[in-house]
């Protein structure tokens, strides 16, 4: 369940930027908005877990890091590594007034089909605003 719950988190942020960053361009603003996503990244996400299943899960973590860190073509990063995707978006003359992209490791790539649904993106939208109390 919490992996799911952590994926839908991950879509609707990709969704959300897509949306802001139209909302943003039709109003004129000269502002950029992108998603980020660094990759593997080898945090303590699972360091302070207590139930059995979340040690379970903890294992099953470390294990995947392992495996990653051993795959060429898929290596698990450290975060100051991670976060190196987010610094090269805001700080680089290449990304300079280019908005509503996603970048994965640091290159810019297509995102999941389900994230360039324009109905979906307005929903989330609106379900926002309504939840911060603000007009769609």
């Amino acid at each position: 369940i919490s992996h799911g719950a952590y994926s839908q988190s991950k879509l609707a942020l990709v969704l959300f930027t897509y949306y802001l960053q139209e909302q943003l361009t039709a109003g004129g603003f000269m502002v950029t908005v992108n998603a980020v996503d660094p990759g593997m990244v080898d945090t303590a996400l699972y360091n302070n877990l207590w139930s059995l299943t979340q040690m379970l899960k903890k294992s099953v973590a470390k294990t995947l890091f392992r495996s990653f860190t051993s795959c060429t073509l898929c290596p698990s990063q450290t975060p100051a590594e991670g976060a190196s995707t987010a610094i090269y978006t805001v700080a680089t003359s290449e990304m300079e007034g280019v908005g509503g992209c996603y970048l994965y490791n640091g290159q810019k790539t297509q995102s999941s089909i389900l994230s360039y649904n324009s109905e979906l993106q307005a929903e989330l939208w609106k379900k926002s605003c309504e939840l911060v109390g603000l007009q769609a």
